[in-house]
């Protein structure tokens, strides 16, 4: 093989005894039996609750360290009339936290109000100005959503004014943690709670179980807001395994169901809802690119209160003002996001022997610095930060490669920075202008030193090499009912070998996408395919000579006409 720049990696196999026992125990297919094993499904019990998610699968909400605080202190603020702020991030996450932890909050009491900072004025996290907020307006309680685990200072300012906090974030701790009335943090140290990766909507809708249970209400009502917690599931890219997993099936089964008036407005304008129905069922991916940019275009271009109010609004009348500022903010998001791209493209250092990249300039717009710095990613594959000016003040945002911590890399150049915070994939940070050019070089020093060579080469991660004969209606609906797919729980990915052009494949679009017609050694059957920005190959594949297809197995529906195709990843070809 004449190896291409992305590596293909095949997983790991279970035992065959293993596959075999799990293949007998639930009748299925070879393949979708070690599929299930790769996943840690080896028994009957285990695919029978995996195959059908009940809402018995969720884990109780005590469980979680300071609960029982948290629920005290916001029934007291109840009983004492006292006035209650839900503050959240800008993001899909904490736009969606926000949603649900204020909605549920508003239906008992009147004395609630919710907060979403300003981007540029305030930037990430818990800021003065929105405690300053709360103190001029009598608040009493803030109840933090997906941000405040580091706000140290933030909490002893605002217990200076008498007024409290409970925090419910799901980011990495510090050693010292703010002296709230509760921490609502999986990842926290003691803290129980079996599932250490839920969004931070997912920890707005545990709280939200937690009164709903304290107050003695009906113990389905939560229920409704499961449609935005598999929105901050699917946006913010958390594991979709075990309780995100079953928190994702029943919210996608709401959406397609009853849907707000908001979101409907979202797929209406994302080509999902034709004469006022769904084209197909939503999955993740419509999530993630469908309504997830949609609601952070209004944090990054405007405010992300217009994100609440669409989300939370109870009419279409009451929606459509919000969703056509956020259409709008979209649109203008696009623009803005495609224009720098091409500028720190431009950019690029053509040193390879960097291990990072790290682009700055001034005027970049720092509500799309985080899609770009993805895309940058995607080009260079290095750990990868992009930095604008704000406020006098250098912010960015930073994504990694594969199985590197470009978190603990940010916080060995802590030194050197004002604050920062996040993930092992991603995270943000903001430093003085002084301080630029010793953190590039600092950054750099640190990525060269922890970074092994084989995670700057991008990779694909194959699940199972599988012959086209295999593929049929009923393997593709027995592996769909592995989803909702996500991290931990990719959507599968096969590899294909000795794959011969029928003689229709060809470019189509504007040329860069190439259309597959394939037959598979000896076998009559024929499988066709799309390999999107692969035209290239164009010629490679009409030669004659067999090649290998890495791809997903998708459904395609042409003017009602349904049928299997293979979603190509990338392509492999024999030297001779």
């Amino acid at each position: 093989m004449q190896e291409t720049s992305i590596h293909w990696v095949l997983r790991e196999s279970p035992s065959q005894t293993e596959i075999k026992a799990l293949q007998a125990a639930i009748n299925a297919s070879e393949t979708l039996a070690l599929l299930m094993c790769q996943r840690g499904i080896k028994d009957f019990e285990a695919a029978k609750n995996y195959f059908n998610p009940t809402v018995n699968q969720f884990y109780p909400p005590l469980l979680m360290k300071d609960m029982e605080k948290a629920v005290k202190r916001i029934t007291a603020a109840l009983e004492n009339g006292e006035h209650i702020l839900v503050y959240g991030d800008y993001d899909v996450d904490g736009t969606t936290a926000v949603s649900v932890v204020y909605d549920f909050l508003s239906r008992h009491t009147d004395s609630v109000s919710f907060y979403i900072p300003d981007r540029y004025g305030e930037g990430y996290g818990i800021s003065l100005k929105g405690i300053d907020f709360a103190a001029d307006n009598d608040i009493s309680l803030i109840i933090a959503l997906d941000c405040g685990i580091k706000a140290i200072e933030q909490v002893k300012y605002a217990r200076d004014k008498d007024i409290d906090f409970i925090i419910c974030d799901h980011h990495l701790p510090s050693e010292n943690l703010p002296a709230a009335v509760a921490i609502l943090n999986p990842l926290q140290k003691e803290c129980a709670y079996p599932f250490k990766h839920l969004s931070g909507c997912g920890i707005g809708f545990k709280l939200v179980q937690a009164l709903n249970q304290a107050w003695d209400l009906d113990p389905v009502d939560p229920y409704q807001y499961l449609d935005l917690v598999a929105i901050a599931a699917g946006c913010d890219i958390v594991s979709m395994t075990d309780e995100n997993r079953v928190l994702s099936h029943f919210g996608l089964k709401l959406l397609t169901k009853t849907r707000r008036p908001g979101l409907e407005l979202l797929l209406e304008n994302g080509g999902r809802i034709m004469d006022g129905q769904l084209k197909h069922p939503l999955t993740i991916t419509d999530l993630v690119f469908v309504i997830g940019p949609r609601i952070n275009a209004a944090g990054r271009m405007a405010h992300g209160s217009r994100a609440v109010e669409l989300l939370t609004a109870k009419t279409m009348k009451g929606a459509e003002k919000a969703a056509k500022d956020i259409i709008q903010s979209n649109q203008e998001r696009r623009e803005v996001d495609q224009d720098i791209l091409a500028e720190a493209l431009e950019m690029l250092d053509t040193d390879t022997a960097k291990k990072s990249t790290v682009l700055f300039a001034e005027h970049w717009h720092k509500g799309v610095i985080g899609i770009v710095a993805s895309r940058v990613q995607e080009h260079v594959y290095r750990p990868t930060i992009i930095l604008t000016e704000s406020n006098g003040q250098i912010t960015g945002s930073a994504r990694s490669v594969h199985g590197f911590d470009i978190h603990a890399a940010i916080e060995s150049c802590s030194e050197l920075l004002v604050n920062f915070g996040g993930h092992m994939a991603a995270a943000g940070l903001t430093l003085i202008p002084e301080n630029l050019e010793l953190f590039i070089a600092k950054f750099e020093e640190e990525v060269a030193k922890c970074i092994a060579e084989d995670q700057l080469i991008p990779r694909l991660l194959i699940d199972s090499e599988i012959n086209l004969d295999d593929i049929n209606s009923k393997f593709f609906e027995s592996m769909n009912r592995m989803a909702p797919f996500g991290p931990d729980n990719m959507r599968p990915l096969f590899a294909a070998h000795d794959l011969v052009d029928t003689g229709k494949s060809r470019c189509v679009g504007d040329g860069t996408h190439l259309k597959l017609s394939v037959r598979q050694g000896s076998s009559k059957k024929i499988m066709n395919g799309i390999a999107f920005g692969m035209g290239n190959y164009e010629k490679q594949v009409q030669n004659g000579k067999p090649f290998s297809a890495s791809f997903v197995i998708e459904e395609n529906d042409f003017k009602g006409v349904k049928s299997l195709e293979m979603m190509v990843r990338d392509l492999k070809f024999t030297d001779s």
